[in-house]
């Protein structure tokens, strides 16, 4: 693990404020809030001080207990990361990236501007003695350390699939979230309509796919060999034009399933381009709901 990457990952995100001459990605963090799952919240009973406009009248002529409407801007954001990894993560992007690199600059950053919002997070990974999940905090020590958890997660633990982790999360934690989920090609493939719609009742989800190197591209990653391969189909124009069409019809599929709960969801194959998808993936996700 590299200890200066939360540096790393504040420098990279100055230098885009910079370029844009204001703080956009603070503004754009905050408009993921506004969405119908996060407006209202739940009831308290009525205290001395509270606006007599919060008063749910309707609750409070059934309970005979004068309660208030109490909205989530009133108390931290539970944010939740469902972050992928295993075996299948040691391959590349089709950039020609480690897999394991984009994945961890990825929840390094949103991770990031989450701490800097003040809000509460955790971490979700599978890993070989079961569930790894941490509290939600905040805090720059607690940002490291899931940092160190997932990055160790990304190497060295065999993960289950991920739609076994979504089942565990929709059935198992109640309480109302923003789910970001860093996934692949290979997880993105195993959900399903009944499973996002369990998982979309409460929560707000936000998908980030890291995108795959092409089994027919110009180098090829053996999981089981543990290097690349230096003939294996390469260079195929009708394998890899099959390759292309069967990736679209991945990416059909779960896009009507993502457009059905309004999930949204971006594609990231380098660092590089990091920051630019997170930010259009909160505005993406502004507008969806």
């Amino acid at each position: 693990m590299d200890y200066d990457y939360l540096a790393k990952i504040k420098a990279t995100i100055s230098l885009y404020t910079r370029k844009k001459t204001s703080n956009v990605l603070d503004g754009e963090f905050g408009s993921i809030y506004r969405g119908r799952s996060f407006d209202f919240d739940d009831l308290r009973e009525y205290v001395y001080g509270d606006s007599v406009k919060d008063i749910d009248w309707k609750s409070s002529s059934k309970t005979g207990r004068v309660l208030i409407r109490r909205y989530i801007a009133e108390k931290k954001h539970n944010i939740l990361f469902i972050c992928d990894s295993g075996k299948k993560f040691q391959g590349d992007t089709d950039a020609g990236e480690k897999k394991t690199d984009v994945a961890l600059n990825v929840f390094g950053t949103i991770s990031y501007l989450i701490n800097n919002h003040g809000d509460d997070y955790a971490l979700l990974t599978s890993t070989d003695q079961g569930y790894d999940f941490s509290f939600f905090r905040s805090g720059n020590q607690h940002l490291e350390n899931l940092l160190i958890r997932y990055d160790k997660c990304l190497r060295d633990e065999e993960s289950k699939p991920l739609n076994e982790t979504l089942e565990y999360v929709s059935e198992n934690i109640r309480r109302k979230m923003i789910i970001f989920i860093i996934t692949d090609m290979d997880g993105e493939a195993r959900l399903n309509d009944n499973l996002m719609k369990r998982l979309t009742v409460r929560n707000d989800v936000l998908v980030v796919n890291i995108e795959d190197a092409y089994l027919t591209g110009n180098r090829l990653f053996d999981l089981d060999k543990g290097g690349y391969e230096m003939d294996y189909m390469l260079g195929d124009k009708k394998l890899h034009t099959a390759e292309v069409e069967d990736r679209k019809k991945r990416l059909k599929r779960v896009s009507e399933i993502y457009k059905r709960y309004q999930i949204s969801r971006v594609s990231v194959s380098k660092e590089s381009e990091v920051v630019d998808r997170v930010v259009e993936l909160f505005e993406k996700h502004k507008n969806d709901v």
